[in-house]
């Protein structure tokens, strides 16, 4: 036993370069194929149960027109082969994180195609000694053994259609040859009614993809907070450390400075987080309003004056009167998000903001720097969750990588569109479009 168990794992084993790397495009894949593996081996463990009372049941309608050997020798394959594939998933379930999910799949797959063509030779074995209506409430019988093969195959669509495929291929086939009048007809709503089941599974499989996904965002949401709160924490405990052993006035200032810099880094990322999460839970506030688009913008950028010229860098303004509708608190968080990052990216030059109404009547908000600029595969990588581009050399504090995803999420919610221009080394433009204000708000 333990030489066969030693020989599938070599059969199973992961190439660990490949798939230990989350980075790689394919790991979603992966790790979806892994969660489908290990829900159906969780199902097979119960099958062989669930065959006895199926076995049994139609013994009890085929006895004893059909001959007792017969029904032996086919009781015996399928259930031997339930057996099968139960074992197979007793050995798979404690060593599925180290197998090869693809292969662990695909034996899967042909282990369900063994065992749909073992109910569905029940159908090629017994209906030609049956009467009509036996023949009848078998045929029932095996197209919902296909339907529950949905459930039983756990949103894995190539299983379904293994199993189910040879389930009603074996229905099917005899059933025209005894009633040849409307062979046609039952061939062609046994298709329908297979391609059906294939939907269904699809359907199931999409929503295990966003489940897996969303667990793995979760994950990489926690593991990067996590760093980057550590980082924060640990420089406030150095500080402390600082005041404890040197509790000169100059020192305490200093560090008091420090310790204030860092609280409102954390407080920052804090609400960032929080506000991520009510946008992408639908329950991020907002009220319509008309306002000044260019009086809102005008006051943003006196807040970052003394920020700027810290930089050696000028704020310069083109800022036409613009009136839009929407959420004032979110279009001032856009904004003060898109200067914030000019004058973190830019070492040297200006940051030039603009509104302008254009001739469809939308209002464009403008930022433009004259910073280090932004390569064309990063542009749309930049508006992700937690990606972060090197600051200049004036600024060394990061942020979370949450400022991007915020603007693009609170400029979809209020049906605006963000677009960015950007050629490395000459900086960069961030746009985002307004739509016309709605003419029944005052």
């Amino acid at each position: 036993m333990h030489t066969v168990s030693h020989w599938l794992s070599s059969c199973f084993e992961p190439n660990h370069e490949h798939l230990t790397d989350r980075s790689h495009p394919s790991s979603l894949k992966h790790e979806m194929t892994r969660e489908v593996v290990t829900l159906h081996a969780r199902v097979l463990l119960h099958m062989p149960l669930v065959q006895l009372f199926f076995v049994g049941g139609l013994g009890w309608i085929v006895y004893p027109t059909v001959p007792l050997q017969t029904f032996l020798l086919w009781s015996a394959l399928t259930l031997g082969l339930e057996l099968l594939r139960a074992t197979f998933a007793w050995w798979v379930l404690p060593r599925v994180e180290k197998l090869r999910p693809n292969r662990l799949h695909a034996v899967f797959m042909a282990l369900d195609a063994l065992a749909g063509a073992s109910v569905g030779l029940s159908a090629v074995l017994f209906l030609p000694h049956l009467s009509f209506v036996s023949q009848a409430l078998i045929e029932i019988i095996l197209f919902s053994i296909a339907a529950a093969g949905v459930s039983v195959a756990v949103s894995s669509r190539y299983m379904t259609a293994a199993y189910s495929f040879l389930v009603l291929l074996g229905a099917t086939l005899p059933w025209t040859v005894l009633h040849p009048d409307k062979h046609w007809a039952v061939l062609g709503l046994t298709l329908i009614y297979w391609l059906f089941l294939i939907r269904v599974a699809g359907e199931s499989e999409q929503l295990l993809y966003r489940s897996v996904l969303i667990r793995q965002e979760r994950d990489r949401i926690i593991a990067t907070v996590s760093h980057d709160l550590r980082q924060p924490l640990h420089a406030l405990s150095l500080y402390g450390a600082v005041l404890v052993s040197h509790p000169s006035d100059r020192t305490l200032q200093e560090t008091r400075r420090n310790i204030d810099h860092i609280v409102r880094d954390l407080e920052k990322m804090l609400t960032d987080l929080l506000d991520l999460s009510k946008i992408s839970e639908g329950n991020y506030p907002t009220q319509q309003n008309l306002f000044s688009l260019d009086t809102m913008v005008a006051d943003i950028c006196a807040e970052f004056h003394s920020a700027a010229s810290a930089k050696g860098l000028e704020i310069r303004r083109t800022l036409a009167p613009v009136k839009i509708s929407g959420d004032k608190v979110a279009v001032a968080r856009i904004t003060r998000n898109l200067i914030d990052n000019a004058i973190k990216f830019t070492e040297q030059g200006e940051i030039h903001v603009t509104t302008s109404l254009m001739q469809e009547g939308d209002a464009l908000l403008d930022v433009t720097d004259t910073g280090k600029g932004i390569s064309d595969t990063e542009q749309e990588l930049i508006f992700r969750e937690f990606y972060q581009v090197t600051p200049s050399e004036g600024d060394q504090s990061q942020g979370a990588g949450l400022g991007l995803s915020i603007v693009r999420r609170l400029a979809k919610l209020m049906g605006a569109r963000i677009l960015v221009k950007s050629v490395l080394g000459q900086g960069s433009s961030f746009q985002v479009w307004f739509p016309p204000p709605n003419g029944n708000l005052q």
